[in-house]
């Protein structure tokens, strides 16, 4: 099974014959390196790996002006296997399972107050990310002719990290419904750990949720325009 940047690698080549250093730009050109954990030395380890395969060849190329660059070209059995993987990508649908899932479905291990502190950490990690990749994809649609494969990657990103946040919201507010005590806890929890009575203060009402109408208003983020609009 390829992992992702080889498939990325195999991707940009299929556009026309690169070499590696024009192959490192265009990942962060085209805001890959959002999904992509791939350094500058993995890139020539994943070119003379493809090669290896058959996937792609290379081949010095001049033009009498600088010194000859190593170009990686995609081969017809590259090509097929490209297309027969991103055909498989996207016609199957995000399994269940995750680690996150896997972790929800046991939160009877857990102690509610343990719970809740631990998805409203989740929610504040995933909010720091959604206003990072907002801000990222703000940037891209400043480009003269943005890729509809960069247009899909990032709305598509962002309305499943939207919809999740959304998910989030629903559910605190209901564990609290449940559990109302968890607020109490989790404030003596803090003041053990930090007897001050001013932080443990700021903390507890940094963590009560408002008016579930308007906390969900307020921390629904509007969708960033897609380009022509």
């Amino acid at each position: 099974m390829m992992t992702d940047a080889e498939l990325t690698l195999l991707s940009l080549l299929a556009e026309s014959p690169r070499y590696g250093y024009e192959l490192q730009q265009l990942v962060e050109e085209r805001g890959l390196r959002e999904w992509l954990t791939i350094g500058f030395a993995s890139i020539y380890y994943l070119l003379n790996k493809l090669e290896g395969q058959q996937l792609i060849t290379s081949q010095l190329r001049s033009d009498g002006r600088s010194p000859a660059r190593k170009y990686y070209e995609l081969t017809e059995s590259g090509r097929g296997i490209l297309q027969t993987a991103l055909i498989q990508l996207l016609r199957e649908p995000r399994l269940p399972g995750s680690g996150f899932e896997l972790g929800l479905a046991n939160l009877h291990v857990l102690k509610p107050a343990q719970v809740y502190r631990t998805l409203i950490q989740h929610r504040e990690d995933m909010r720091l990310q959604l206003e990072a990749m907002q801000s990222a994809w703000q940037r891209y649609q400043q480009q003269p002719q943005l890729d509809m494969s960069i247009q899909a990657l990032y709305t598509h990103n962002l309305a499943v990290m939207q919809a999740e946040m959304n998910w989030l919201d629903d559910f605190l507010a209901a564990w609290h419904t449940r559990y109302p005590a968890v607020l109490d806890e989790m404030a003596k929890k803090k003041t053990a750990d930090n007897p001050t009575p001013h932080t443990a203060k700021t903390w507890f009402a940094q963590t009560t949720p408002p008016d579930k109408l308007k906390m969900i208003q307020r921390l629904k983020r509007i969708p960033p325009k897609t380009p022509g609009e």
